[in-house]
């Protein structure tokens, strides 16, 4: 990372859990924020959810699982320490004096509880940002529903529009919403911290998971207004064909093809030498070409089939055909189009040597004034001592009071169960 990011100075305290919130603080922190992770002695799933080396937890499983450098706390600091004791309720309101933002993702009503709300903490500091990300937000019938991205899929209509011709409805992706809310997370707080930087005053801000999955199917909204529904098409278009995923030689492989008008069809039946039924009069025109779809599918299939995907893709591009092999994740590991653009991070480690070094995904875009890597990854309470010391003004006997009285942690409970 840079010495000095575009966010230096700006500091972050997030109760954060699982992926859509740390996703989101994740962005500030390679910015070059101080983004501390207050981390609960009670809840590590984080930490367990791996992907562990050979599917292992190793004897300090709590800081080698690759989802923690994914997005978990990579660039962040570590504070272990359980806010709800009376002690670390104090050391953590001493914090939010010399803090700029504070994020949260429990249910609503959790941050009250604790005395953590957007009001308490302005009398604190009354140019705090807050923001909490929850599934259906602080206000209406719903905001007291728990809920799993898989279920903010569903009641946000997104799952409803995806499914196979004639099928069920079924997910569109393992993590789609919290990555989606976690951008989002990102983008509300630079525009918080922009209007801050013009008002000087501090703001909550209320984030939801639904209505960022609302916000993805809003031309289904309109059309149903207009009382247009559409049925579901799997992998196939409203109008283009052929547009579908279509096996390659090899097993399991696949390729994606996309036809997008007569000309790009012409081009495509003159990749595949024009095989018997390929100047069908039913494949002529567009419309006709989607009325006999399925048809169609089958005759591209047959060709793609003989075919390395990868090999395929290439040569139909350069013929001005629109396609894509069907990348694995061990494809991209390897990709020389990612590695030339320098997308992938490796990073050692150092916090895991076990573990060795890794291949991550970086951030999908170019900033040469903001050059962005992984730094650093922080291990369980890693950063108690810094940070207590340093922000709130602890002594050493203090923290070590802390430590007597279970309030601080860098290693996890002795009955907390292995992952």
């Amino acid at each position: 990372m840079a010495d000095k990011g575009v966010l230096d100075g700006v500091r972050v305290l997030t109760l954060e859990q699982v992926h859509a919130l740390p996703w989101g603080t994740g962005f500030l922190a390679d910015l070059g924020a101080d983004v501390i992770r207050v981390e609960s002695p009670d809840h590590l799933q984080d930490r367990k959810a791996g992907p562990f080396p050979d599917g292992q937890a190793g004897e300090e499983w709590w800081n080698e699982g690759g989802n923690l450098v994914y997005y978990g706390t990579r660039n962040k600091r570590s504070l272990c320490m359980d806010v709800t004791n009376p002690k670390g309720k104090e050391a953590f309101l001493k914090l939010v004096e010399k803090t700029d933002i504070v994020t949260d993702n429990f249910r609503p009503g959790t941050m009250q509880r604790f005395g953590f709300d957007h009001e308490s903490l302005a009398e604190i500091n009354p140019k705090i940002i807050s923001l909490s990300s929850t599934a259906y937000g602080y206000t209406g019938p719903w905001r007291r529903a728990g809920s799993r991205a898989r279920t903010v899929d569903a009641a946000c209509g997104l799952s409803y529009l995806t499914g196979y011709e004639g099928g069920p409805s079924v997910r569109a992706s393992n993590n789609y919403m919290d990555h989606s809310v976690g951008n989002n997370v990102a983008y509300a707080l630079l525009l918080a911290l922009y209007q801050r930087n013009r008002t000087g005053k501090g703001m909550r801000i209320d984030l939801t998971m639904l209505e960022t999955g609302v916000s993805a199917v809003g031309p289904a909204i309109l059309e149903a207004q207009s009382g247009i529904t559409r049925d579901r098409l799997g992998c196939a278009h409203w109008w283009k064909a052929p547009h579908n995923v279509y096996p390659a030689r090899g097993d399991d492989r696949w390729i994606v093809i996309v036809v997008s008008s007569d000309e790009e069809w012409g081009l495509l039946k003159q990749a595949m030498n024009s095989p018997v039924g390929a100047e069908d009069a039913r494949f002529n025109t567009a419309a006709s070409r989607w009325e006999n779809r399925h048809e169609l599918d089958e005759l591209v299939a047959e060709w793609t089939s003989l075919h390395d995907d990868l090999e395929l893709a290439r040569e139909l591009q350069r013929q001005g055909v629109t396609a894509g092999a069907c990348m694995t994740a061990r494809d991209l590991v390897g990709n020389a189009h990612l590695q030339a653009r320098r997308y992938m991070w490796e990073f050692p480690n150092p916090q895991a040597p076990e573990v060795g070094p890794r291949i991550f995904a970086g951030r999908p875009y170019r900033d040469p004034g903001n050059p962005m890597s992984i730094g650093r990854v922080a291990g369980l309470g890693e950063d108690n001592e810094s940070i207590l010391t340093d922000l709130a003004d602890l002594s050493a006997d203090e923290i070590n009071g802390l430590i007597q009285d279970e309030v601080l942690f860098n290693i996890p409970r002795p009955d907390e169960s292995r992952p």
